[in-house]
């Protein structure tokens, strides 16, 4: 049986289930929904929650730069608009492409079409964010990124050992002063660290 080129455009994607997951969680949203992006209006409907989940999202955490707020909030409207004019003749594949990266770039710092940086996000984790974040890699036998933390936390303790100011390995770095301090003092870091090995 020969394939359409419309089968061929819309068809079974586990990503998008894995967004599925991201989003919503592995445990409310149901397995084997990745074959149900084959129809276009699954994929409209949707990338409606996950858009309305994502603009929830930047009202929450975008709170002290108004500009990047309204300018993510416009991004999120035209990706919707554009999700809207999904069909199974429409052309507008690229345009959603095109603004996914907009989206990206305004969140990441670029701004005003000339290649430069106008803000510096700042991502960090409550210390009740970074536990459960470890606890879960942890239970999912998957410790992505406690090594970089581990190994960050020693370097930071070395050089206070020596004599170095919070602002100096901030610098050094590439954090802000206030990471440096709470890497310092966590120290589940080093006990979740050494427990992976025992279980190695």
């Amino acid at each position: 049986m020969k394939t359409t080129k419309q089968e061929k455009r819309f068809r079974c994607c586990i990503p998008m289930e894995t967004v599925e997951w991201e989003l919503f969680g592995f445990n409310k949203r149901s397995q084997g929904m990745a074959i149900a992006f084959i129809n276009y209006k699954y994929l409209k409907k949707r990338a409606k929650a996950y858009l309305t989940k994502i603009r929830k999202r930047v009202d929450e955490i975008v709170r002290t730069d108004e500009t990047l707020r309204i300018l993510l909030n416009d991004d999120i409207k035209i990706l919707e608009d554009e999700f809207g004019r999904l069909n199974d003749k429409s052309n507008n594949d690229i345009d959603i492409f095109a603004y996914f990266f907009m989206f990206i770039t305004h969140l990441l710092g670029w701004a005003h079409l000339d290649g430069n940086f106008y803000r510096t996000p700042i991502f960090y984790q409550t210390k009740s964010e970074e536990e459960s974040d470890l606890h879960m890699l942890s239970c999912n036998n998957q410790p992505k990124g406690l090594y970089s933390s581990y190994k960050r936390r020693q370097i930071i303790k070395l050089l206070l050992s020596e004599g170095e100011s919070y602002d100096r390995i901030a610098l050094v770095m590439g954090m802000s002063v206030t990471t440096v301090k709470h890497l310092e003092k966590a120290e589940f870091i080093d006990k979740l660290y050494e427990q992976t090995l025992v279980k190695k």
